[in-house]
């Protein structure tokens, strides 16, 4: 106590209690928040190892054998698509960037993020794999009377939106997301250590299947929130046709599409074909409520149902004066497969019609948005105009049109609801059949194991 005084009255000299503010921050300057601290620090240069003109001996100075912590590198934070206008107050923090042209177009693509995904090894096929690839399946604890054995059983775990419901268990294994692959999966699963009495259900295939198609509606009201805290147009935006995330391709757009299955959107991601559910000529309301999103039995179709999906060559719209560099193009072109994008049919994806009719609501909420959208741009532009109803072929289709590019991520990100939509498409098998099987490297194992399914 003798000793801490004298210094506890000094401290309190040089810094009052009538300061209310530590000498260390600038209060007129915004602190980042403690989430956005890094490990990030200036790199130290290289040591000089040259004798000339040394008084003293060079394992004496900083160098990467005896101080290796001196030379770590670490990376700094990422960047963020739109930053705020702040100033760092301190050193330890990084200063906030935003990505550039390239980086947003890198981030705008839904095959880059979901390689970009962790690394995990697949039970099945024993392969790493991102893990956006994958399905994870975690043991959970059933419910049990009081002095019964504990049962464990395998279920889907993490496959629905971190918002809605988040992971419940740490150790976990990975699957293949085909439903094939999980036909017999106790036999080819290693039990984890930390559940020796797993139970395998019978309905694990159906209830992945729902929760694929419920991570579907629900990354749609994900994005359908984020239009709305962020309704006004931005300046660099302009409403311009690039900057529109869903609508509806016209009569005549779609009947060329089907005719030339070609798509003149080089940043489509997806097509939707998603047609209204009959509704009562008494009540004009549709036969199955929005609400009932439980699984429901199966539904039987009398006719066969279409391909769930089907791939469509994409195509670079070029302006009339527009010059083409043939040379370039046809280097890129034998190095790089052309673009393509997925048509998705409403009634083979979501078979049942509370599904289906929940798919088509928010389809409908989120081109509410747009319209909103574009009413406020053409009203600080141009004044009101206008509206005229669309006659004949210029109606809008029962296609939706979803786009994903260096505009549309500055409004909102449309790429978890692409990845949704490319997880059920590999779930069901579309990925992996036709021509949509080039893309996987080394899928021998995927032949071998079809060979052996009754």
């Amino acid at each position: 106590m003798p000793r801490l005084l004298p210094r506890l009255l000094k401290m309190l000299k040089e810094a009052p209690l009538t300061d209310h503010h530590p000498r260390h921050v600038d209060r007129s300057q915004n602190v980042s928040s403690s989430k956005r601290k890094s490990l990030y620090h200036l790199p130290t240069p290289p040591p000089s190892f040259n004798p000339a003109g040394r008084s003293h001996s060079i394992l004496l100075n900083e160098n990467p054998v005896t101080d290796k912590q001196v030379f770590t590198r670490h990376k700094s934070l990422p960047p963020t698509v739109r930053v705020a206008p702040t100033h760092v107050a301190h050193e330890r923090y990084d200063a906030p960037r935003e990505m550039t042209v390239e980086e947003r177009e890198w981030w705008s693509s839904p095959y880059l993020r979901m390689l970009s995904t962790p690394l995990r090894q697949c039970a099945v096929s024993r392969r790493y794999l991102p893990t956006d690839f994958l399905v994870r399946l975690a043991p959970l604890r059933l419910p049990i009377p009081r002095g019964s054995r504990s049962v464990q059983v395998l279920m889907p775990d993490g496959i629905e939106h971190p918002k809605f419901k988040r992971r419940q268990a740490h150790t976990a294994v990975y699957a293949s997301c085909w439903k094939h692959a999980f036909q017999n999966i106790g036999e080819r699963v290693s039990v984890p250590r930390q559940a020796p009495n797993l139970v395998f259900s019978k309905h694990l295939c159906t209830h992945i299947s729902y929760l694929l198609r419920l991570r579907i509606l629900q990354e749609l009201d994900v994005l359908i929130n984020a239009l709305k805290l962020n309704p006004f147009p931005r300046p660099e935006l302009n409403a311009t046709p690039d900057a529109t995330i869903l609508r509806r391709l016209r009569r005549s757009e779609f009947k060329a599409f089907r005719e030339t299955a070609q798509l003149p959107h080089p940043g489509a991601v997806a097509v939707l074909v998603v047609p209204p559910l009959n509704s009562d000529s008494k009540t004009r309301e549709p036969d199955f409520p929005f609400a009932e999103l439980s699984d429901p039995p199966a539904t039987v179709h009398k006719k066969p149902l279409p391909p769930l999906s089907t791939l469509h060559n994409v195509i670079a719209s070029r302006n009339a004066g527009e010059e083409v560099n043939d040379i370039a193009e046809i280097s890129l072109s034998t190095f790089l497969p052309s673009a393509r994008v997925p048509l998705y049919n409403g009634i083979a994806m979501f078979p049942s019609p509370p599904h289906r009719a929940a798919l088509y609501n928010a389809l409908c909420k989120l081109l509410d948005r747009e319209r909103h959208f574009r009413g406020m741009c053409s009203a600080s532009d141009k004044g009101h105009g206008e509206f005229k109803h669309a006659k004949g072929d210029k109606k809008g289709s029962h296609a939706f049109l979803l786009t994903s590019n260096v505009q549309t991520v500055r409004r909102a990100d449309t790429v978890p609801l692409a990845i949704a939509l490319w997880r059920l498409r590999m779930w069901e098998g579309d990925a992996f059949t036709g021509e949509g099987e080039g893309w996987e490297i080394g899928n021998e194992w995927r032949i071998e194991y079809a060979k052996c399914l009754p």
